[in-house]
């Protein structure tokens, strides 16, 4: 996008009513899930460890990381799964794009020596103040960058750019993928939908449900003339309390 252009139209909201049935239920039962997954898989996990310092067999200790490997995961799909089924209020700040961004490639890129993936940013000099939730906002970023990432196995070019237009900010991620099949389409913010192995398909989701909060929108476009797919996330430059 070209900010002469001013801002893209405004795409449909994603969001369903299947969407909002299932946000009300991961409600009420995350209370009850957070008591009988967490607390069993706290009690593998140092089962497990405790196993693994008393065993000398190398194949019992591959065993035995393998699942603390799995618990891990579990852990980090239950976190999703109860940020999900809460919505915690906002806590708006005004912050600085470019430290934020800075702090999103330092989590989300492998190291340089191991990296096929040409990273470009743009973010003017003399930004408008922006202001948002930094650690939702946060999550939403490394989220999105952490899927163009991942979408470009074989190496690629990630595209950041910033822009405040029309009272809005406007962060666009663009990567080099494969994009998005048109079957995927209107399923990508879909709770629990994810088209990669061992995902758990809330992160989009996620992401979705806290820029709504922001009052702002959320979605994808494939890229025109060339691979990948550009992720926009919009937001009014200023937090309405």
């Amino acid at each position: 996008m070209n900010p002469s252009q001013g801002r893209p139209e405004t795409k449909p909201d994603l969001e369903t009513k299947g969407t909002q049935e299932t946000a009300s239920a991961l409600n009420a039962l995350s209370a009850g899930v957070a008591h009988e997954i967490r607390n069993p898989l706290a009690a593998i996990q140092s089962l497990v460890e405790l196993l693994a310092q008393k065993t000398e067999d190398k194949k019992q200790k591959e065993l035995a990381e393998a699942i603390v490997t799995e618990v891990a995961r579990l852990n980090r799909f239950l976190e999703e799964f109860l940020r999900y089924g809460k919505t915690p209020a906002l806590k708006c700040e005004t912050i600085s794009v470019k430290a934020l961004v800075e702090k999103v490639l330092t989590f989300a890129m492998p190291p340089k020596q191991d990296s096929k993936i040409i990273v470009h940013t743009h973010i003017p000099e003399g930004l408008p103040a922006v202001e948002i939730d930094p650690e939702a906002y946060h999550q939403v970023l490394l989220n999105a960058v952490l899927n163009a990432v991942q979408a470009m196995r074989g190496g690629g070019t990630l595209d950041i750019r910033a822009s405040v237009l029309d009272g809005h900010f406007i962060m666009q991620i663009k990567d080099s993928g494969p994009g998005i099949s048109p079957e995927n389409r209107e399923k990508m913010f879909l709770p629990f939908f994810t088209t990669k192995r061992g995902g758990s398909g809330l992160g989009l989701a996620i992401a979705h449900q806290i820029i709504r909060q922001h009052g702002g929108s959320i979605y994808f476009e494939n890229n025109i003339g060339e691979k990948g797919v550009t992720l926009f996330i919009d937001v009014p430059q200023q937090h309405a309390e």
